[in-house]
């Protein structure tokens, strides 16, 4: 491969997410067996709009409801994971509602970095966290136990998921979503099953359905899912 053909490869790597995530990064699938990960129909749909978005306002800011099983936070995380290492200062910090998707999420995350064919040298990696040093950059995650949780933070890509069953979702749309300044570039993408009426998830949906505010309401229905 010439020099300028390794350029032309680094560059889509970096720019286009379905190529990315097809040549570079693996999941688990169901059969317990690593495959690489190919967008479905619902993430394909996710990232256009994602993508629109981006292109019109330069930034994204948007809420999903969602089915189960649907694979959004998988997208999210490859999404998230790209900007990281082909970025400089990108901060990512990923928000669950309970520790075992903490746990999920991080650990889908470290497969993405340790099955890669592109790596890059990590300063630091543990039960929460990936820093990239020579990009000033990092990926963390953490669960919405506590009312302080992230709010010491400046990040660029902030991920909040099942967000309607968060324990503490007033305290924290106040706080660590407020970490993400209104900057071009910068991304908050807040998805989530229905956990009934009212709760902040549920009003901010309706806001962003209504048109009002900066965030763009995107729903995927179930029967989607392959």
């Amino acid at each position: 491969m010439t020099g300028s053909q390794r350029e032309a490869v680094l560059a889509r790597l970096r720019d286009d997410l379905p190529y990315f995530a097809a040549e570079a990064l693996k999941i688990r699938a169901k059969s317990g067996s690593l495959i690489p990960l190919r967008l479905n129909r619902s993430q394909l749909y996710f990232h256009e709009r994602l993508e629109e978005q981006r292109r019109r306002t330069g930034k994204v800011r948007a809420i999903l409801l969602k089915g189960r099983q649907t694979g959004f936070s998988t997208y999210i995380g490859a999404r998230f994971y790209q900007a990281t290492v082909f970025g400089r200062g990108v901060q990512t910090y990923i928000l669950t509602h309970e520790q075992d998707a903490t746990n999920n999420l991080f650990d889908m995350v470290e497969r993405f970095y340790e099955k890669s064919p592109f790596k890059l040298k990590l300063s630091a990696s543990n039960a929460k966290e990936l820093r990239f040093d020579r990009l000033d950059s990092g990926y963390t995650v953490g669960t919405a136990g506590t009312k302080a949780v992230g709010r010491s933070r400046t990040v660029q890509r902030f991920h909040g998921s099942e967000v309607a069953f968060w324990p503490n979702a007033a305290s924290h749309f106040a706080g660590v979503i407020q970490t993400v300044p209104p900057e071009p570039g910068t991304e908050i993408i807040l998805e989530s099953t229905a956990n009934g009426v009212g709760g902040e998830f549920h009003e901010r949906w309706q806001r962003a359905e209504a048109g009002a505010g900066d965030y763009e309401a995107i729903f995927v229905p179930w029967f989607w899912s392959e």
